[in-house]
């Protein structure tokens, strides 16, 4: 495990130098430009946001709730309380004077309808008289209008333009007289309203001033104070320094990456590069060191230490068979013995495995003989 940190270590060293040799890729570099272009952008929205219209907007709010607020603590001066009564004075004396003139106009234009309604019915009547008494002549003469002397149609046609001419003075007289109706109820309601306002105009200065007003114009004060703070205060400096040191921090990002490699930072780069390599060369020579290696290929069969005892000094720490061959002593019998030579294949047989024979060679054969007991 430490062999494979070591290891790691030295390959990401190695790549940190050779990032340093390549620079940065053209992604990195678009995404940096992008960032400085955001932050510009959001230094720009935040500068530009609160122009300096707001600010005059603001302090006139400021200067008039402080207004309202003062007027209240300060209460009704008398020449306040002067003046809205010469102000209910003038509308009372206006509406008074609206009635009058409005109503005479009205008078007017009735009496005018009625002129020439009498003047309309005197010409019908002038032109009902010559229109029955051409009637009658052309009855007499046997023929139709054409029959009729020129001065008498002309006469007709003429006393009926005057009946036209009377019916469309009566009209524009009628019209005269609605609309004199109207003006009459338009103004009144006017100089009416005027009236109202002046009296509760006058009615508010002479009544004292409500203790929730006060509260609600001090509120009213307190909330433009924090408006225009909120403008030009503490909150958009602080907005202002934080995206003037993202544009700062994103130019600097930008910087380094379309920037060649630092020598130091080279140097750097390589020295990591080198003490990785010592720390891998040392951390295999400490597992080489406690490693514990047989002078000969094997089997470990058997193990005699145990964890947290101390070893049998009569046993051996560790036996390791070479599972590979087997040496076997065998016995032969001295009839036999002389037919045996070095190197001579065998094949043995063991009783409890009958069915596996086991192949080998004569490795050696013994000088000597030994007695076994019958």
């Amino acid at each position: 495990m430490q062999v494979e940190q070591a290891r790691a270590s030295l390959a990401q060293a190695r790549a940190t130098y050779e990032q340093l040799i390549a620079g940065a890729t053209s992604e990195e570099i678009e995404r940096a430009e992008a960032q400085l272009v955001q932050a510009q952008a959001q230094f720009q929205q935040t500068q530009g946001s609160i122009t300096s219209e707001d600010v005059a907007a603001a302090r006139a709010q400021l200067t008039e709730a402080q207004a309202r607020l003062q007027v209240l603590e300060a209460g009704t001066e008398q020449t306040d309380i002067d003046t809205a009564r010469a102000s209910l004075a003038r509308a009372r004396t206006n509406l008074q004077a609206q009635r009058d003139a409005l109503a005479a106009s009205k008078v007017q234009a009735q009496s005018q309808m009625e002129q020439a309604a009498n003047v309309l019915r005197s010409r019908q009547t002038e032109y009902s008289n010559i229109y029955w008494d051409n009637r009658e002549i052309e009855r007499q003469n046997g023929g139709g209008f054409d029959s009729l002397a020129q001065s008498l149609r002309d006469r007709e046609e003429e006393a009926l333009r005057v009946v036209e001419n009377a019916e469309a003075d009566l009209d524009q007289a009628r019209v005269a007289y609605e609309q004199a109706q109207q003006a009459e109820i338009t103004g009144i309601q006017i100089a009416e309203a005027e009236v109202v306002q002046a009296q509760a105009s006058l009615d508010a200065l002479l009544e004292p001033a409500d203790p929730d007003d006060i509260a609600a114009a001090r509120a009213q004060v307190a909330q433009a104070q924090a408006n225009l703070t909120r403008l030009v205060g503490q909150e958009r400096a602080g907005s202002l320094a934080a995206a003037s040191a993202a544009i700062a921090s994103a130019q600097a990002n930008l910087d380094q990456l379309t920037a060649a490699p630092r020598d130091v930072d080279l140097a750097g780069a390589l020295a990591q590069i080198r003490q990785a390599e010592v720390t891998l060369e040392q951390t295999e020579i400490d597992v080489l060191k406690a490693t514990l290696r047989a002078p000969i290929a094997g089997t470990l069969a058997e193990i005699n230490l145990k964890i947290a005892e101390a070893p049998d000094a009569t046993l051996p720490d560790m036996v390791l068979a070479d599972l590979s061959s087997f040496d076997v002593d065998v016995t032969v019998d001295e009839i036999d013995v002389a037919q045996l030579a070095i190197g001579q294949p065998v094949q043995l047989t063991l009783d409890a495995l009958p069915e596996l024979p086991l192949e080998g060679e004569v490795e050696m054969i013994s000088p000597l003989s030994s007695e076994l007991s019958a």
